[in-house]
């Protein structure tokens, strides 16, 4: 593994790599969209402990979406089959990526907890239990600071999980060192990461307005989700399958037979 720095512009490449990966499988690409929201629906069905589960989950499904731009890359298949390719790595990489997931949904929902502070708990109980927050924390602005401590606390807590999946079921570190690697490696390149979320944030708000605007010329009197609902979905194809690109421009490519799944492409 080599760690690298990149110039600032690189960031805008691993864009281009998201949507050029749809382009070339755009069914897979699709399905896999597809197949990640209805896992997140399932597994929030499970009573009391669905939500911790579907956050557990994003370690696992990153994974699943890097190694579908993986097999993309390569000309191989990108079936909803990789979100189960690293249950089939060596026991001790799986026990540690399960260890990852907990370790995710714990610092997730302490950055939510944390946000207590200034709502008294609106933010936390909106996103666990869907409770619509009182007007008074609408008014008095509490519930908009929550959200910008969730946002100051869960940025290191992103910087630390970026990379740390693919560190650990394709270069079998540990749970520990690969966060630490994953937040240095990002902090050399804030960047490159700072114009790849800007272009991001971009086009999903430009999606928003567009859909928006064709409802209106529409004379829809119901809601514009039903025409962003399609462009959002569109969008997030290319979103998830560009995190791998910012895996092999900083990290390049692990020895061949780390990644599950490769000696076993369909």
């Amino acid at each position: 593994m080599i760690l690298r720095s990149v110039p600032a512009r690189v960031g805008l490449l691993w864009v281009r790599f998201g949507f050029a990966c749809l382009m070339r499988r755009p069914l897979q690409a699709l399905l896999l969209v597809l197949v990640y929201f209805g896992l997140v629906a399932a597994l929030q069905l499970v009573p009391v402990l669905g939500i911790p589960l579907s956050i557990a989950a994003t370690q696992l499904t990153t994974l699943g979406f890097m190694q579908g731009a993986r097999n993309i890359a390569r000309g191989a298949p990108a079936w909803p089959g990789v979100f189960a390719q690293v249950l089939r790595a060596p026991p001790r990489r799986v026990r540690s990526m399960l260890l990852l997931c907990l370790v995710y949904a714990f610092a997730l929902l302490l950055a939510l907890g944390l946000s207590s502070l200034a709502d008294g708990g609106a933010l936390l109980r909106l996103f666990l239990f869907s409770a619509y927050p009182a007007k008074g924390a609408l008014a008095n602005g509490a519930l908009g600071q929550a959200g910008l401590i969730t946002l100051l606390v869960y940025l290191p807590v992103s910087m630390a999980f970026w990379f740390a999946p693919p560190l650990v079921a394709w270069w079998g570190m540990g749970v520990a060192q690969a966060l630490f690697t994953s937040f240095i490696i990002v902090a050399r390149n804030l960047g490159a990461f700072a114009l790849y979320v800007a272009q991001w944030w971009g086009l999903f708000a430009a999606t928003l307005i567009l859909g928006s605007l064709a409802a209106a010329a529409m004379r829809l009197d119901s809601s514009s989700l039903l025409l962003e609902l399609p462009l959002w979905l569109l969008l997030f194809a290319p979103f998830a399958l560009s995190f791998q690109a910012s895996v092999h421009s900083l990290l390049g490519e692990p020895d061949e037979g780390a990644a599950p799944g490769d000696r076993t492409r369909a």
